[in-house]
């Protein structure tokens, strides 16, 4: 009998997908009017209520393991990626900036090679190429 594959990352997956698509368009949107630091401003909230929650139906709590530093600095890079996010999108087209940023999966291949200890495979080399090519060319189309 085969095993069982799960799929449980696969909606959560696509669910990022269509949310961070659409978050080029509103933070666009938002930036017609209100400054990048505005927007993060309004990002904390969120962030703040959604920790608020969490904490109060058991679903997260603070404590401080070896790993913990891991979970400080990605809480860093999220409010540094999403700061530049904001004033590259105060600054050009959201149709552009947005394909661009899907370049990361090529920093996240490498990172993951020399701190997770994952293969780079000539699959995964090529997924990459093709991921860099579609950002050319949607960068470059007009």
């Amino acid at each position: 009998m085969r095993p069982r594959v799960s799929a449980s990352w696969l909606v959560p997956t696509l669910a990022y997908v269509v949310t961070l698509g659409a978050l080029g368009v509103t933070s666009k949107l938002a930036l017609r009017t209100l400054e990048w630091q505005e927007l993060v401003v309004w990002s904390a909230g969120a962030y703040l209520l959604v920790a608020l929650v969490l904490l109060a139906v058991g679903g997260g709590s603070i404590h401080f393991e070896s790993n913990t530093w891991w979970a400080v600095l990605s809480a860093f890079i999220v409010v540094s990626s999403l700061i530049l996010l904001y004033i590259a999108l105060g600054n050009g087209e959201a149709s552009k900036i947005v394909p661009i940023t899907a370049a990361y999966p090529a920093v996240t291949l490498i990172g993951a090679a020399l701190f997770l200890s994952e293969s780079i495979t000539a699959a995964k080399i090529a997924g990459m190429l093709l991921v860099l090519g579609g950002v050319v060319v949607l960068t470059i189309a007009d």
